[in-house]
């Protein structure tokens, strides 16, 4: 669902939101995309680890939904009063999304690799979006820094398993979680990720909403990494006296 922009050669924090069209209006796919990401993002944040077969299934989904609808809109972007296309595309990628979340639950390391794998993409934008055009301006950098970040994930989620899979998934939650709620506020904190990974010299400008949202983000992150430790808890052997 972040790949719902259009094709221009600059995407900005200030060209409004995904749910709306440009004339303010709410549209059908930006709301069932914000509400989705909402939904998905809060269990990521806050019950990731407590179900891991339905997080592994999620993180399946997302990064297959990711990448076909970030295809279709490479292929051919829908125009804005093209609803229905729209409807389609997160309809063809939903169902693809779901194919490959079922056969991630039959190959268990590569999901919790995937888990580490989001966890480091969602970092490393939080960290770009900290200044106008990313903390990194080139765009080569960027592709690097995001790649290392996704790679170190994917080694601590293997590797560290249950303290770095809680705190990916709750740190991917997290930021998905913001991106559908900006579908409504508008603040231009869902075009972090585009900014950074669409096409050459796209622009990306703080202001002080999207401050707040990084902010925000920041916040639930550390509140649903300290709720999944606590859900997750081996309970103490009690005392029996003799």
């Amino acid at each position: 669902m972040l790949g719902a922009a259009a094709n221009d050669t600059k995407v900005t924090t200030s060209d409004g939101g995904l749910a709306l069209a440009n004339n303010g209006a709410l549209v059908a796919s930006g709301i069932v995309a914000g509400v989705v990401l909402i939904v998905v993002g809060f269990f990521f944040n806050y019950f990731g680890y407590r179900l891991l077969k339905l997080l592994i299934f999620l993180a399946g989904f997302s990064a297959v939904f990711g990448l076909v609808l970030y295809a279709e809109y490479k292929i051919r972007a829908p125009l804005d009063t093209e609803h229905a296309r729209q409807l389609w595309y997160l309809g063809i990628a939903a169902a693809l999304g779901a194919l490959g979340g079922a056969c991630v639950l039959f190959a268990y390391k590569v999901g919790v690799a995937l888990v580490g794998a989001l966890g480091g993409f969602a970092l490393a934008t939080w960290i770009l979006a900290m200044q106008t055009n990313g903390v990194i301006h080139s765009d080569v950098g960027r592709a690097l820094f995001i790649a290392a970040l996704v790679v170190a994930g994917i080694v601590a989620a293997l590797f560290i398993q249950r303290p770095a899979v809680i705190v990916a998934s709750a740190v991917w939650g997290s930021y998905v979680l913001f991106v559908g709620i900006d579908c409504f506020a508008r603040t231009g904190f869902q075009y972090t990720a585009l900014a950074f990974l669409s096409t050459p010299g796209a622009v990306y400008e703080t202001t002080p909403k999207v401050y707040a949202m990084i902010a925000c983000m920041a916040l639930s992150a550390l509140l649903g990494i300290f709720a999944q430790f606590r859900l997750t808890r081996k309970p103490k052997a009690s005392f029996i006296p003799l």
